[in-house]
């Protein structure tokens, strides 16, 4: 009796119909994270322009980034707690309402706790899609999930600064959080 091996992996497969879901979370969920990082370095200027406290804009950054690192240490135990699907949706979640603080904010104190919020989520989101792959897709995918992934991270170095920079340039930072929530809220309702 022999066996026959599963077809070699392609990209049509990984992005057709059976797994253009999952591979929408996972590449999402890193893109999210990717972008966020870069849109909002962008941003700044212009919100500090509005809402002052210029020697606070490195800290914008740095409680992303340990917020972020923070929760991605958690990754395994949440989903052993929830599952995948309950913990991208936990993620999201403290993402989602970060984004929307740093959105309404009325002062540079208040957009840093939008963003240690957003680190949190974003860290979780960001650890999901790596952990996840291999209990979403079949072995011979993984290599090319994985690629996909990471590529978000590229995506987000090149896409972050240019919406970032549209958003100021119109004068509109705050809509580009919007913008922000918006997808998080879409990758909340994939199927």
């Amino acid at each position: 009796m022999t066996t026959t091996a599963p077809s070699p992996a392609s990209w049509s497969e990984l992005l057709g119909p059976r797994y253009r879901s999952t591979s929408a979370v996972l590449a999402g969920g890193v893109g999210l994270h990717a972008v966020n990082i870069f849109l909002t370095t962008s941003l700044l200027p212009t919100a500090i322009g509005e809402l002052g406290r210029e020697s606070l804009y490195a800290w914008s950054a740095t409680v992303f980034m340990v917020a972020s690192v923070i929760s991605s240490m958690t990754v395994s135990r949440l989903l052993a707690h929830r599952g995948a699907l309950g913990a991208y949706l936990f993620a999201l979640a403290p993402f989602f309402v970060g984004t929307m603080i740093c959105a309404v904010s009325p002062s540079m104190e208040v957009l840093l706790v939008g963003r240690a919020v957003q680190g949190l989520g974003g860290g979780l989101l960001a650890g999901l899609s790596y952990a996840v792959l291999r209990e979403a897709l079949p072995e011979y995918l993984w290599a090319r999930a994985t690629a996909l992934v990471s590529a978000m991270w590229g995506v987000g170095t090149l896409a972050g600064p240019a919406i970032g920079g549209l958003f100021a340039q119109l004068g509109q930072w705050r809509l580009a959080f919007v913008a922000l929530a918006v997808v998080a809220a879409a990758i909340a309702v994939i199927p």
